[in-house]
């Protein structure tokens, strides 16, 4: 989906676009040659016209004691780039879509499946303080949908809802992630299948290294 041989490319669209526009309509913002942007809640410095990107605070994560600003996937790169050279500066709408109803979302949605829900589903069923607790952490806020739901703005412009269901004896355990409608207007499908995967690993699964 979005493949070492894509940072190449992405960084060379990054320092041919103004950072000034770039961060205006991310909802970033430019200043000494630096845009500062938040991902999950988290600061992040990404110099123009170079693309490096680096963390700016230092923290732990207070369930898991694992480095909330351990080193940016390749992965998380790529697509940070993107939604900076792609960004429309159209506003969140509070609507949302699931992935499967994405502009090709149903080409992709078994993959995104075993990435993504089911590995969420498999590990919080029954640990919803934890993943609620997490989800916090990196400026969550809770939905009142399932038996767990949140909003994690993981742009300032791409909020994301990630929520759960416990299961029964009848039902396994199951998850979903919702995008807000605009989401389609900032990265591709490819690019937000990328982002699903990629936030659902930094909040829940950090140190994962499933795409190395």
């Amino acid at each position: 989906m979005c493949s070492r041989n894509a940072l190449p490319v992405v960084l060379k669209n990054f320092a041919a676009r103004d950072p000034r526009e770039m961060a205006d309509l991310s909802g970033a913002l430019f200043q000494e040659n630096t845009i500062i942007l938040q991902y999950c809640n988290l600061p992040l410095a990404v110099t123009y016209p170079q693309g490096e990107i680096n963390f700016l605070e230092r923290g732990k994560n207070s369930t898991t004691g694992e480095n909330l600003q351990e080193k940016l996937s390749t992965e998380e790169k790529v697509v940070i780039l993107q939604y900076l050279t792609q960004a429309s500066g159209l506003p969140v709408r509070g609507q949302w879509l699931s992935f499967l109803d994405l502009r090709g979302g149903p080409l992709h949605w078994k993959p995104f499946q075993k990435e993504a829900l089911e590995p969420l589903a498999k590990k919080y069923c029954n640990k919803k303080e934890q993943f609620l607790k997490l989800a916090l952490e990196h400026g969550g806020s809770p939905l009142e949908q399932g038996d767990a739901g949140v909003v994690i703005p993981v742009f300032p412009r791409i909020p994301l809802a990630f929520i759960l269901w416990e299961g029964d004896e009848e039902f396994a355990p199951r998850s979903t992630i919702l995008y807000d409608t605009v989401a389609e207007t900032y990265l591709d499908t490819a690019g937000l299948y990328v982002l699903g995967i990629q936030a659902l690993i930094r909040v829940w699964f950090p140190g994962d290294t499933r795409f190395a």
